[in-house]
Parts: C-alpha cells; sequence; structure tokens
C-alpha cells in the first residue's frame, strides 16, 4: 500500500466506526419517556421501563408541618395509576441535572404536579438508572411532595 493510501484508509475506518453514544442523551431520553408514559396515564409502558424490583420511597411535606416518609412498593406504584378516575395529570421536569458513571445514572430534577389543571404540589424528581442488558431500566424512584413554595402555573 503506498503512502498516501494509509491516511484515507485511516480516515475511511474513522467514519465508518459508530458515533460515540452520549450516555446523557440516553438517560434524559428514558426519564422523558417514563414522564410521558405517566402523563399519559399509560402505567404498562412506564411499568416496562423499571426493573422488578424498584424501589420507591416518598416524602411528603404536609401543610401542617413535618414531614411523611412512604416506601412503595413497583405494584404500589402503577396500581395507583392504574385505579385512578380519569384525569389530566400533568407532572412537568423543570430542569435535569444528570450524572452518569459507566452503566449507572441519576437524574435530579424539581418538578412540578398539576391534576386537572390544579398545582397539587412541586418537589424534586430522583430517578435512579441502570444500564441492563445495553438498556436504561429504573431502579430506583422518589420524590418530595411539597405543596407550600411551588412555582405559579
Amino acid at each position: 500500500m503506498g503512502a498516501g493510501m494509509k491516511p484515507l484508509l485511516v480516515m475511511a475506518l474513522l467514519l465508518a466506526a459508530p458515533a460515540a453514544a452520549n450516555p446523557e442523551a440516553e438517560v434524559l431520553a428514558a426519564t422523558n419517556a417514563f414522564m410521558a408514559a405517566l402523563n399519559k396515564g399509560d402505567a404498562n409502558a412506564a411499568e416496562a421501563m423499571t426493573h422488578p424490583a424498584l424501589t420507591i420511597q416518598i416524602l411528603r411535606f404536609p401543610p401542617e408541618g413535618g414531614s411523611k416518609f412512604q416506601i412503595l412498593s413497583r405494584q404500589q406504584l402503577f396500581d395507583n395509576f392504574r385505579n385512578a378516575p380519569p384525569r389530566v395529570f400533568d407532572e412537568q421536569l423543570v430542569k435535569t441535572n444528570i450524572r452518569v458513571t459507566r452503566d449507572f445514572a441519576h437524574v435530579w430534577a424539581p418538578y412540578t404536579l398539576d391534576i386537572d389543571g390544579k398545582r397539587i404540589h412541586c418537589g424534586i424528581d430522583s430517578f435512579g438508572w441502570s444500564k441492563l442488558e445495553g438498556k436504561w431500566v429504573l431502579t430506583t424512584f422518589g420524590w418530595t411532595a411539597d405543596p407550600k413554595g411551588c412555582p405559579p402555573q
């Protein structure tokens, strides 16, 4: 092979190589897909994005003060969505902060929750993702729920 062909071969190999994955973008897409499923009331689609051993923790701040800690099972979380009366559920992530190390990721995001057009509460959503068999799967999920100090609608 001539000296002039080697740079062309290297360039061709580089162009043919798959683009490097962007794990932050993948995790954001997974988070957005999960939230879209919940907002549509599609508990089955949201559940399909989670690990069977999903851990759920909630810290509520009641209007009278203090805090109330709760743990839900995966079954309880999605049964709550399946059994909810017809409603317009609109949870919006305000800003996401994503951290990824290898196949482990965490998303921390302030959010607002409106049901039937009324602001219910706001807080922080915490999503723990693990990349298993090439797919980001929600393994931990938690949130705070505070009826005070929410941004206006």
